[in-house]
């Protein structure tokens, strides 16, 4: 029973701090360090300066850069060009992008949830990594808030949720703007009471699985043991972490696979690779085929077997496993334990930290550096599809990191919640 509330968020003036679209950022594990300094240069106030601030302090500043983060908020906030919710709501979202030629709208709403240990409401679909977690705890000890939102879905049925949200967005949006991706992002403040009740009813049902956001939300976990000794009452505001919540079996729910690369590798051969790939999978080798026919190609009979796209010296293959479980398991898993770890010898362990793999949402891009041997071979993916990854990310079975691409990624800046008491209203 996830337990949702509102919140007082904390957001900007945007008389004070300037166009919102100037403010916000991307989540701050995808910003490279070229895209950091166009989001410095264009607003002093932009979010950049809290989720991801620069390792080098500017004359005068303090050298740590989450005191420096913290710094800043605090300044902020005196300023007042960042303003507290006068009453605790819900902040219903929408974004309107193009995939694959077809425009689509997700909606969501953005919410506390009470944090709870994952596997009983709350679950986790991909293993994390260690190091990205001590950062985000440095953080949010400096800044003692969530300056972005953990990205949940749930399953809806006879979209209750989903509904209820549609017709608070009927009205105008409070903000409405185009990032600089051309997402359309919208937001519309929800203090009704009667409609809040229902939304925390209806959620009090379904489970929320984690699709993005997995290190933010275990650094809220880390934080409320390092808060432990100082709680006073049953509910504290450390019990609570920020999230985003949509609704996976919506229409414009939009999951992208993630494809792989490898390289670095000193006795990789491709006739070997291939000759070795051959024993578990039956291999078609099209020819004269675009990257994206090679994708088309590959979503055939999909839903009964694994495919794996295969890229290695100028040729494309496509493998699909001979002998599928039933229910068949997911393709990330089979790419991981049956040709990367197997036939690759590339352990879990050289994949977390970075040895030999790399992840790609572009597979134009995956091709290009194969073709410039940046990388000696590279795999594509189909899309995992909800019914696949929900029966399993519930019985507690984590995917290899870096298997779904929830796109559009959350925006972060639109609200921030000040770990506080009141912020809880």
């Amino acid at each position: 029973m996830p337990i949702i509330r509102p919140f007082k968020a904390l957001r900007y003036d945007t008389e004070k701090a300037g166009d919102i679209q100037d403010l916000v950022a991307p989540p701050y594990d995808i910003i490279y360090d070229e895209w950091r300094n166009r989001l410095y240069a264009r607003n002093p106030y932009n979010i950049i300066r809290l989720i991801k601030t620069k390792d080098e302090a500017e004359a005068g500043e303090e050298p740590d850069k989450y005191k420096r983060a913290a710094s800043y908020l605090s300044s902020w906030m005196e300023k007042r060009v960042l303003r507290r919710e006068d009453v605790p709501a819900l902040y219903v979202r929408s974004e309107t992008f193009e995939v694959n030629g077809q425009s689509k709208t997700r909606y969501g709403f953005v919410g506390l949830v009470r944090l709870e240990e994952f596997g009983q409401n709350i679950f986790a679909h991909e293993r994390t990594l260690s190091g990205p977690k001590v950062d985000r705890l440095n953080l949010v000890k400096a800044t003692k808030s969530n300056l972005s939102q953990v990205f949940g879905t749930f399953l809806d049925p006879g979209q209750e949720v989903q509904e209820c949200i549609l017709k608070v967005s009927s009205r105008t949006p409070d903000i409405s703007f185009h990032d600089e991706q051309g997402i359309q992002r919208k937001m519309w403040i929800l203090k009704d009471t009667e409609t809040i009740r229902y939304i925390q009813e209806k959620m009090l049902e379904r489970a929320v699985i984690i699709a993005d956001g997995h290190h933010r939300y275990e650094t809220a976990l880390a934080y409320r043991e390092l808060m432990e000794p100082q709680r006073k009452q049953k509910d504290e505001p450390f019990d609570y972490i920020s999230m985003y919540f949509s609704s996976i079996d919506a229409p414009g729910m939009t999951i992208l696979p993630t494809h792989r690369k490898a390289g670095g590798m000193q006795s990789f051969d491709s006739d070997t690779f291939l000759d070795k790939l051959s024993v578990d999978f039956e291999i078609e080798s099209p020819e004269g085929k675009s990257i994206s026919e090679i994708l088309q190609l590959m979503k055939e009979n999909s839903a009964s077997t694994t495919v794996i796209g295969v890229y290695s010296d100028g040729k494309f293959k496509i493998a699909r496993l001979k002998h599928p479980g039933i229910p068949k398991d997911l393709d990330v898993e089979i790419l991981h334990s049956m040709i990367i770890e197997k036939i690759l010898n590339i352990s879990r362990e050289d994949v977390a930290s970075g040895k030999f793999i790399q992840f790609c949402q572009s597979a134009e891009h995956a091709v290009e550096d194969v073709d410039q041997r940046k990388d000696q071979i590279a795999f594509f993916l189909n899309p995992i599809r909800p019914e696949e990854m929900f029966p399993r990310v519930t019985k507690g079975i984590r995917m290899p990191q870096k298997s779904t691409y929830f796109f559009p990624k959350t925006i972060s800046g639109l609200v921030m919640y000040k770990i506080d008491r009141e912020s809880l209203g």
